[in-house]
């Protein structure tokens, strides 16, 4: 995946903010294969899986699949006294400047996440088109180029619920070329063990014109009552 360090490396500086509600998902979805029920492959304009990811049938918000990224991270003798990992799925599509964009999805830890940062979120990242990382955002209520980490699946989270995930507006900055949009899990917490999270159910939406209320994302308003119920 050809500039994942820097990606990988956006995801983890955002690991220290805090968390902020969340929105539902989307109809008007780009993604293909959503819920992982196809597994469909890269080449078929499916999941690019990098590092510790694979499709699994362990658990499901709906359907019998999701999207698992896990790892293990370990304590060392030597600075920083820990080895960690990222590992994650994606799918790219164009996005011109100033295009708008929100990516939504559900994530669950099936045993409690131990020590931080651990956690698992969904993101998008901005690339021009030499593949340079124009900036990152993974979750709402932010309006920096990179956006602070929130509604992420963490130590806090309790262990077998899936939690709702939501990027809010993305806006793609001056020299964009594409969009990337991920399901990551970060473990740089040394705790001596493997975990991960699942991820199921995911929509990545382009906002049209002047759409300041995301009206424009099919099915949000509706979803939103329905999980607030």
């Amino acid at each position: 995946m050809k500039n994942k360090t820097v990606v990988l490396c956006t995801a983890l500086l955002g690991s220290l903010l805090v968390s902020a509600p969340g929105t539902a998902f989307a109809d008007d979805n780009l993604l293909k294969d959503s819920s992982f029920e196809l597994k469909l492959p890269a080449d078929q304009g499916g999941w690019i899986l990098f590092d510790e990811s694979s499709f699994s049938s362990n658990e499901a918000r709906t359907g019998s699949q999701s999207m698992y990224n896990w790892g293990y991270s370990r304590t060392v003798t030597y600075p920083p006294y820990f080895v960690g990992i990222v590992s994650g799925s994606f799918q790219e599509f164009p996005a011109g400047p100033g295009s708008r964009w929100r990516m939504t999805g559900y994530g669950l830890a099936p045993t409690k996440l131990e020590g931080a940062p651990a956690f698992g979120i969904v993101q998008v990242s901005f690339f021009d088109a030499s593949g340079n990382d124009l900036g990152t955002v993974e979750t709402a209520g932010d309006t920096t180029a990179r956006a602070k980490t929130s509604n992420e699946v963490n130590a806090q989270t309790p262990a077998g619920e899936w939690t709702l995930l939501d990027t809010g507006t993305a806006t793609a900055p001056a020299g964009a070329a594409t969009i990337q949009a991920f399901t990551l899990y970060v473990d740089f917490s040394g705790s001596n063990t493997t975990q991960g999270v699942y991820f199921d159910d995911l929509s990545l939406c382009a906002l049209e014109g002047d759409d300041d209320d995301e009206s424009d994302c099919k099915g949000l308003e509706g979803d939103i009552e329905q999980d607030d119920d």
